[in-house]
């Protein structure tokens, strides 16, 4: 029964997406869709995070992209006469249905250093604006993200067994591999029983680094998993690089107070390195609550932008703008049927939220107080 077949084929949804995606190029539904009054009234956020500086599109291809991917991106989008607009005008002109043909926004969460060496050079040869979120703790204390670089070590390793009482406890040792999900939770919650500082954390992970057998000296030579430095950040605002609240610890809060914080501390932090009235926000790891709305509005933010897809249109909450986030895994068709909108009308899957995201979560009660 050849029907029936033809139906298990597309029983999964990406695989029936991507299909009407490649049937939407020949039939002229992207070119037709992209020149009608309904996208005019849509505008799409893009988000990227990594831009591969070395293997780091191999370990996370949902996080890093490569710099020619990258480039072939811009390049559709060019072909295609978008209109790619500053965040800041892009939220106005929404919000009063007044966008031109074909806009696109372009953010990076986080302002990892490879924004610096490789994503900017490419979006300035297009001459296309951008939004950084900036997460800021890591850009003063210059050093390896914890958390990812835990996991990048994790992968780089080709240890069979790992052997470290202190942190893992009486176990005989863990593969890597097969135990990867205990070692990365384990080297989560040790440092927040003890209450370790960034330089506490960073001489930890120079240890397992030793015990997996990875070069830490070479991440850090690489700046594999940096944060831009200040300096970075002051010539990158004065070339036209738009730079936005992202929290200070990458991390949100279900205490007002300790919410308020983050966005406080981020925006002194981003006022020292010379960026003015920074007013739109991106939720850390795309997690938002109904109550984060009000404290928002509270803080003066403007826009905040989440990781659900979608196309924004003058009906959305400004403060629950969704995105499309690119990915190694994703085709020139779909990314196709993104810019021109058929991909909103086709089955997309929710965002999961990334875990570890709440301060309370992973800081000792201590610390917490501290930052309040």
């Amino acid at each position: 029964m050849p029907h029936l077949s033809a139906l298990s084929r597309f029983a999964n949804a990406r695989t029936l997406k991507l299909f009407l995606c490649g049937a939407a190029r020949p039939l002229g539904l992207n070119s037709v869709l992209l020149r009608t009054p309904w996208r005019r009234r849509r505008l799409l956020i893009l988000a990227y995070h990594g831009v591969s500086q070395h293997d780091e599109h191999n370990w996370h291809p949902d996080l890093y992209i490569t710099p020619a991917l990258l480039r072939r991106r811009m390049e559709i989008l060019q072909n295609a006469r978008c209109n790619v607009l500053p965040l800041d005008k892009a939220v106005r002109l929404l919000a009063a249905n007044e966008l031109p043909p074909r806009s696109v926004c372009i953010t990076f969460d986080d302002g990892t250093c490879d924004f610096y060496t490789q994503a900017f050079p490419i979006l300035q040869s297009f001459g296309f604006p951008a939004t950084v979120y900036l997460t800021t703790y890591y850009s003063e204390f210059n050093r390896p993200i914890y958390d990812p670089v835990v996991r990048y070590m994790l992968w780089k390793s080709r240890e069979r067994t790992v052997f470290w009482p202190e942190v893992f406890g009486s176990h005989a040792g863990f593969s890597p591999t097969g135990d990867a999900s205990f070692i990365r939770d384990r080297m989560r919650s040790y440092p927040a029983e003890r209450g370790l500082g960034g330089r506490e954390k960073d001489a930890l992970l120079a240890r397992f680094a030793e015990l997996l057998k990875v070069d830490y000296d070479e991440i850090i030579a690489r700046r594999l998993m940096h944060i831009m430095n200040p300096a970075e950040i002051r010539e990158l605002a004065a070339k036209g690089v738009d730079f936005q609240l992202h929290t200070h610890r990458h991390g949100v809060s279900r205490q007002k107070a300790l919410f308020d914080r983050e966005i406080a501390d981020n925006r002194q932090r981003l006022q020292s390195f010379g960026i003015s009235n920074p007013g739109h926000f991106c939720y850390p790891g795309g997690v938002h609550r109904p109550e984060f709305l009000p404290w928002l509005r509270e803080s003066g933010i403007l826009s905040a932008t989440t990781c659900e897809p979608g196309l924004a249109t003058p009906s959305s909450d400004p403060l629950l703008l969704p995105r499309i986030i690119d990915t190694s895994g994703m085709t020139d068709g779909e990314f196709i049927s993104w810019v021109s909108g058929t991909g909103s009308l086709l089955p997309t899957r929710r965002y999961v939220e990334s875990k570890g995201q709440f301060l309370e979560d992973r800081l000792r009660p201590k610390a917490l107080a501290a930052i309040a």
